[in-house]
């Protein structure tokens, strides 16, 4: 891995910046919803997965794509398949919107205030602790050098367009998260039990599960197959150093305590646990893990099921 020190801190910075500006839409809040009302025609079963960056995105995508057919990987990118809401209205591509079958299937990472409120929104919590180890990896590995932890940390707390930091990102979601039209999942929750995520997906998304295709779907939706076809997943256009790490990782929890500096984590744990004492959240709350240091618990206990009266 390269380990010259670039010569000015805009060039340190540069890979973190050309990720978010794909997610800036516009600047300012009310700039950025004009945008998607005059640029995006919104459909009533259209189905948006909303994160913060490296919270389970890519796994989300590819349990969607899997479950709307034969799921074969002859596709140039996920991202054509489900694709990236926010880059494709910047990048103008509005007849390729247009052009997508229905149900369409979109990522995005906007705060809530920002996606249309008809369709099904699929939410994915991350430990923020998490979040930021892999994003720091990623920026890393867009960036062919190993950025110092203390300048990313500063660019992350300050992160701000259409989907906030990641506590305002998460803020934002929080009072909705058991609306009938929404889905709140744990990445704890889908890595450790993907057949039970994959159930809860199709069923509130309203696709019949051929159980004789729930082989395929685990199958393909393990971290070991998407590994094996990362140039499906990597956003970056070209591989900037062939020997950094692979855009699918491992999809396991718990590695940033070996990784993450002690600083930062009880900075980014002071701050979780403010969240969670503005958002109200209680020991009986399903979340009540936001609230202490311990890690949620997965399965049947992570959250209640979504109800089925959506249509």
């Amino acid at each position: 891995m390269p380990t010259s020190r670039p010569r000015s801190s805009d060039v340190l910075l540069r890979p973190l910046a050309a990720v978010l500006r794909a997610v800036r839409a516009s600047q300012g809040n009310l700039r950025g919803k004009r945008l998607l009302k005059q640029r995006f025609d919104h459909r009533p079963d259209d189905v948006f997965i909303s994160t913060f960056p490296k919270s389970g995105t890519t796994l989300v995508q590819m349990i969607l794509y899997q479950l709307h057919g034969d799921g074969s990987m002859d596709i140039p990118h996920i991202n054509a398949v489900v694709p990236w809401l926010e880059k494709e209205i910047r990048a103008g591509n509005h007849r390729f919107l247009a052009t997508l079958p229905s149900p369409r299937l979109f990522k995005t990472h906007m705060s809530y205030e920002f996606l249309p409120r008809a369709g099904r929104i699929i939410y994915v919590y991350r430990d923020v602790r998490e979040v930021f180890v892999s994003l720091y990896h990623q920026q890393c590995r867009m960036g062919g050098w190993r950025i110092p932890v203390d300048d990313f940390a500063r660019t992350f707390h300050r992160y701000r367009a259409m989907s906030g930091n990641w506590f305002e990102h998460l803020k934002s979601w929080w009072p909705h998260r058991y609306e009938s039209n929404v889905l709140f999942l744990t990445f704890d929750e889908m890595t450790t039990d993907r057949e039970r995520t994959i159930r809860r997906i199709a069923s509130f998304c309203g696709i019949p599960l051929d159980e004789s295709q729930l082989p395929r779907i685990l199958e393909r939706c393990s971290i070991e197959y998407m590994r094996r076809h990362n140039d499906k997943f990597d956003p970056r256009l070209h591989q900037i150093e062939l020997q950094l790490e692979t855009f699918i990782r491992h999809g396991k929890t718990g590695r940033w305590a070996a990784e993450l500096p002690a600083a930062h984590q009880a900075k980014l744990e002071r701050q979780t646990h403010e969240l969670a004492r503005r958002l109200g959240c209680g020991a009986e709350d399903p979340f009540g893990f936001l609230a202490g240091s311990a890690r949620p618990t997965t399965g049947p206990r992570a959250v209640p099921e979504p109800a089925q009266n959506f249509r």
